[in-house]
């Protein structure tokens, strides 16, 4: 994968430029930075295998994100609608 933009943390010092490649060391080390969302290049470029595995990683975040949701019928509805969301951009 490789960056579509350049990627700053919150005081603005860039940490990675447009073009660099990601692996999955460096995404490692971006999460527990708290970085929790980059742009990607070429989205289209991905194989279907990669493609589920970008999937799979959304799922597992927002799973987390709702670990404690208490389950009702609103908050079914937005994990739903944020899922779509989510998957959408990776088509």
């Amino acid at each position: 994968m490789v960056l579509a933009t350049d990627l700053c943390d919150a005081s603005g010092a860039t940490l990675l430029t447009a073009g660099s490649k990601l692996s999955e060391t460096l995404l490692a080390s971006l999460r527990r930075r708290g970085v929790r969302q980059v742009a990607i290049q070429g989205l289209e470029a991905l194989s279907e295998e990669e493609r589920e595995a970008l999937a799979a990683a959304v799922r597992t975040r927002l799973d987390h994100l709702f670990r404690g949701a208490d389950a009702s019928a609103a908050d079914r509805v937005l994990y739903r609608a944020i899922l779509e969301f989510r998957l959408e951009q990776l088509r």
